[in-house]
């Protein structure tokens, strides 16, 4: 039985994958869980796929899925969790700038406490850029007021779901087209349990963003608020 799936994006992460794979497997290893790492080829440019397919041929628990063309976030996401097979599933970014190790300090906050989800919060910023900061900051900022809400790092990625309650959440994702940054809002319009964290977050060793624009990307997340609000009603449950 499969308790825990690592699901992935990868775009133009070749550089990342081989520390990626290791150091996932060291921590099912080292935590002794029955893990697996489902890698999610999002359209790569680079050799992405061919280092996914690698590891997946090398590993049993590696799985590789791949997308002939860039889809974007959430459907590396749904992608990554149809192919999984555990009860509980962990995002995560491919380019190391959240520490995989974290992933135990997530897995066993919603073991414990039974939450529907448990978010990563990204209290430290090591040596990412001030504007990068500033506008990640200003868009939580903003989304808090909107939605009444009061809510550490709301856009963070690094996550840990009840299988259902994933399903649940991503089923909503054609709602708003950066569903990446509303998830989260719209895990508690639907009201379901959760809780933050705090993680450190590191700067990026190898590789680029793919975050080309930051302030190109922040107006097309505002582009979207109307709608969101729309979609993801407020309610009266707020993050334990």
């Amino acid at each position: 039985m499969i308790n825990l799936s690592v699901v992935v994006p990868c775009f133009n992460e070749q550089k990342n994958i081989e520390e990626l794979v290791s150091t996932v497997l060291k921590i099912f290893t080292k935590n002794e869980i029955t893990g697996e790492l489902v890698l999610v080829n999002d359209g790569s440019l680079d050799d992405t796929a061919i280092e996914i397919e690698r590891f997946s041929k090398q590993f049993k628990n590696v799985l590789g899925v791949n997308h002939s063309k860039n889809l974007g976030i959430a459907e590396a996401w749904h992608s990554g969790l149809e192919m999984s097979n555990a009860e509980y599933v962990v995002t995560i970014d491919a380019d190391l700038q959240y520490n995989p190790e974290d992933i135990i300090v997530l897995y066993n906050e919603i073991i414990k406490n039974n939450y529907d989800l448990v978010q990563g919060w990204r209290r430290e910023y090591r040596a990412q850029s001030l504007f990068r900061k500033f506008l990640s900051r200003s868009l939580s900022c903003l989304l808090n007021i909107l939605f009444l809400r009061k809510i550490n790092d709301i856009k963070s990625g690094f996550v840990i779901y009840k299988r259902k309650v994933f399903f649940d959440i991503l089923n909503s994702r054609n709602k708003v087209r950066a569903f990446q940054h509303f998830f989260i809002l719209c895990a508690l319009s639907k009201g379901y349990r959760f809780k933050q964290v705090p993680v450190k977050f590191y700067p990026r060793k190898k590789g680029r963003s793919f975050i080309k624009n930051p302030l190109f990307l922040s107006f097309a997340v505002l582009s979207d608020i109307p709608k969101a609000i729309l979609n993801f009603k407020i309610i009266s449950r707020k993050a334990d």
